[in-house]
């Protein structure tokens, strides 16, 4: 069987979120929030659920590119095109975010650190791939 059609296990990627997640889950029972280790715990086995379907061999692109699980260089680009727009909506939202708190006399830090933060990896990614060219 080639490796396009043989079942893989999930990825790297996904094998971390997963354990952090459950690893959260139990910090969240020691520090006894039991609602949020049970939401913790629902998430890593929605997401592993996923990895798995997505790691099928009859996956569509679409399918492996949303679930983390890219089998080649193309499904790779695919998913940078995506993160790409992601980036822009999550600046985007986060702007106005802090922009309606600022009018409202509230201004929440956390606004301000995401807005920051997200402005300075977009001119360093820019940096990068206009040296890259």
């Amino acid at each position: 069987m080639s490796k396009t059609t043989e079942r893989r296990g999930v990825s790297r990627v996904n094998a971390i979120i997963t354990g952090v997640l459950l690893l959260g889950a139990l910090v969240a029972v020691i520090a006894g929030n039991l609602y949020n280790a049970i939401t913790l715990a629902v998430m890593a086995v929605i997401l592993l659920g996923s990895a798995l379907h997505a790691a099928r061999p009859t996956a569509s692109d679409v399918t492996r590119i949303n679930g983390l699980e890219y089998r080649d260089e193309r499904d790779g680009l695919l998913a940078q095109k995506g993160f790409a727009a992601v980036g822009v909506a999550a600046l985007v939202m986060t702007v106005g975010t802090f922009f309606v708190t600022t009018l409202m006399g509230q201004v929440h830090w956390y606004a301000l650190a995401q807005m920051l933060v997200l402005a300075g990896v977009w001119a360093v990614a820019n940096w990068l791939a206009a040296r890259r060219g």
